[in-house]
């Protein structure tokens, strides 16, 4: 019992995690034994949302088991950097449940939490939020910057 007669909130675990990644493939109609991943450190999926491809990692961290929800978009563009990553920031300043992160010059939509108390619901949306933002992102900031798409990357 916790303060004021609250009850704690319960850590879901890497398996139960893994069980409510399969209840939203589920829900989608997917197969996720198909669309799981070879993750070094926990398991991990993957799903399409229009043109890009979502990552959905259950991994064990010091702390306690989390969650990461991430989408690559698109490459760095060759001209307009400082202008690209001002526009960057003020996309990830309107952002809610979600934040654009940057690795090895690609841009991510990305999302992780804890899973102390995390239920279906909002991991239902956490995966749906990133899934819609990216595939939103992509396009429009390949458009406007004339970056190339990372779903285009012959090598990725």
């Amino acid at each position: 019992m916790g303060l004021f007669g609250t009850s704690k909130a319960a850590r879901v675990s890497v398996d139960g995690l893994a069980q409510m990644v399969g209840n939203y493939f589920k829900r989608l109609k997917l197969d996720m034994e198909s669309q799981q991943l070879d993750a070094a450190d926990g398991l991990g999926w993957w799903l399409t949302e229009g043109s890009v491809k979502v990552y959905i990692f259950a991994l064990e961290d010091p702390s306690g088991p989390v969650v990461r929800i991430t989408a690559p978009i698109l490459h760095y563009p060759d001209d307009n950097r400082l202008a690209f990553f001002e526009r960057l920031l003020e996309i990830n300043r309107e952002l809610s449940g979600c934040c654009l992160a940057v690795f090895q010059e690609v841009v991510l939509v990305s999302a992780q939490r804890s899973t102390l108390g995390l239920d279906q619901e909002e991991l239902n949306e956490l995966i749906w939020n990133v899934s819609i933002t990216a595939d939103r992102l992509d396009d429009q900031l390949a458009s406007e910057f004339g970056a190339m798409p990372y779903n285009e990357d012959p090598n990725c």
